[in-house]
């Protein structure tokens, strides 16, 4: 397992998305403030981060803003953003007193669990949170808007919060388990491809040569790898000698 992570720090390629981890972060926040404001109407089961007082803060934050500060904007206010508003202290209260109960029971339940749609459709779960929720949110939305323009405004920001925040949750996941697969091939054909074997034998995990010749003349790095584990050290000054030429 050292070997493994070892290598994979020393010869992992760069993400683009990593470049930018505040960016999506940031992304993630504010999608984050307006998908929990509808997402306890059509799921249950939450998971107690997931669901936590923080992001029941945002969303309350986001649809109290909708019933009060809106009415400033869209000239007077509206009983049904009001009703909304009331519905959703109720059904967050409800889903909060949910997690609590599986607490006092002593029942494991994960903690970031995004909840168990409502609606009853066959579909996988990914589709649903991904697509299908979204765009029924986005549907009420538009339909609701003409009786009352606030709750347009909000449940169509919320299928937008609802759309983005389950793409970027489904792809930090898939780069998590990418990074485990990774790391896995890059420690177990680390021998091959530095001796220099095609792809298609290395399974896609290569290492260029003007890297290998780099690692042995620079100094800082010569440092790094002495830092290495003894393992991975002798493997990597192995496959440096058998490529230096031979001297008569």
């Amino acid at each position: 397992m050292k070997l493994m992570q070892e290598t994979r720090g020393l010869l992992a390629n760069t993400d683009p998305w990593r470049k930018a981890e505040w960016a999506l972060g940031l992304l993630s926040l504010i999608s984050s403030c307006f998908a929990v404001s509808v997402v306890p109407f059509i799921r249950k089961d939450m998971g107690e981060r997931y669901f936590g007082w923080l992001n029941l803060f945002f969303g309350y934050t986001v649809v109290a803003n909708f019933t009060f500060l809106g009415s400033l904007f869209f000239h007077g206010g509206s009983q049904l953003m009001t009703l909304f508003w009331l519905a959703f202290i109720a059904v967050s209260l409800y889903q909060r007193w949910q997690i609590a109960r599986k607490n006092a029971a002593g029942v494991q339940w994960h903690s970031m669990y995004m909840g168990t749609s409502l609606l009853p459709l066959p579909f996988s779960t990914e589709k649903v949170f991904k697509f299908i929720e979204p765009a029924l949110v986005f549907a009420a939305g538009h339909f609701l808007w003409d009786f009352s323009p606030q709750v347009g405004l909000w449940l169509t920001l919320g299928a937008a919060g609802l759309f983005v925040n389950n793409h970027i949750v489904y792809h930090n996941e898939r780069q998590a388990i990418l990074d485990m697969r990774d790391a896995q091939i890059e420690a177990q054909y680390l021998t091959d491809a530095l001796s220099g074997k095609p792809p298609a034998q290395t399974a896609g995990f290569t290492v260029a040569e003007s890297s290998i010749k780099l690692m042995r003349d620079d100094a800082d790095l010569k440092q790094a790898f002495g830092n290495l584990s003894t393992e991975l050290k002798a493997l990597l000054d192995s496959e440096v000698r058998s490529q230096e030429p031979e001297t008569r």
